[in-house]
């Protein structure tokens, strides 16, 4: 394990671009093969806010949904990891999402959303470095 994550970790994208990353004009909507059914929003503009102009209630209801955790992970959770090598094929079905927040943004700025052992490798390592380069409030 330890040699495919230094193995991966070369060639990555630096963990620095997050800052000049743009978000995308549309959201797109996919079916659970990766496959796009929709893209909402297309030709609207989107207004950019800090984290500051975000009530504080909505991002404790985000981090509560979607990364109860977020505070306390490494960018990772071993749980998921297991949840998703174990526990998932074995049942044949995805029990429930194992990403956290950081491999969320890692996966939709600086990779892409291919379900391959390889992007999941470098998923980890590029979390693992923009929980250490960031602060969780940043």
């Amino acid at each position: 394990m330890v040699f495919l994550f230094f193995w991966y970790s070369r060639d990555l994208p630096e963990p620095g671009k997050l800052i000049e990353a743009q978000a995308a004009n549309s959201t797109r909507i996919y079916d659970r093969n990766d496959i796009p059914l929709y893209s909402v929003y297309e030709n609207i503009n989107r207004t950019y806010v800090k984290l500051d102009q975000i009530p504080k209630d909505l991002q404790q209801a985000t981090i509560a949904t979607e990364d109860k955790n977020f505070y306390k992970n490494e960018g990772f959770s071993i749980t998921g990891y297991i949840r998703g090598l174990l526990i998932d094929p074995i049942l044949r079905r995805r029990v429930t999402g194992g990403s956290t927040i950081t491999q969320q943004l890692v996966k939709n700025v600086l990779l892409s959303s291919e379900r391959t052992l390889p992007r999941k490798i470098k998923e980890l390592v590029l979390s693992i470095q923009v929980d250490k380069r960031y602060s969780k409030d940043y």
